[in-house]
């Protein structure tokens, strides 16, 4: 096992960045990716690592304009719970989607 790991066969940091990052991309929040991978066991500092790089890349803003943008025509409620429903803090929701609700 050691020698794998050290021929980087297996990489727990680079795999945590692999995931938040697939997660992302479909257009989670950083609650619920967080969660994710807190529930695969892997270690906080690796996932709060991870979330770092993710939010350089997708801003939690611009994850919420992509879904908003796949989703044209849904009415406002239904939008604002499936968006908290994915993870992403009401507060940004309310932001993205313009005004106070």
């Amino acid at each position: 096992m050691a020698r794998i790991m050290e021929l980087g066969y297996i990489d727990d940091a680079e795999y945590t960045l692999r995931r938040a990052r697939l997660l992302a991309e479909r257009g989670y929040g950083d609650f619920s990716i967080e969660a994710s991978l807190e529930g695969l066991g892997l270690p906080s500092p690796m996932i709060y690592n991870a979330l770092m790089k993710i939010r350089e890349e997708f801003t939690e803003e611009k994850r919420i304009a992509m879904l908003m943008e796949k989703r044209k025509g849904t009415n406002r409620q239904k939008m604002i719970r499936f968006l908290a429903g994915r993870g992403f803090p009401f507060e940004k929701i309310l932001n993205v989607l313009g005004g106070d609700d």
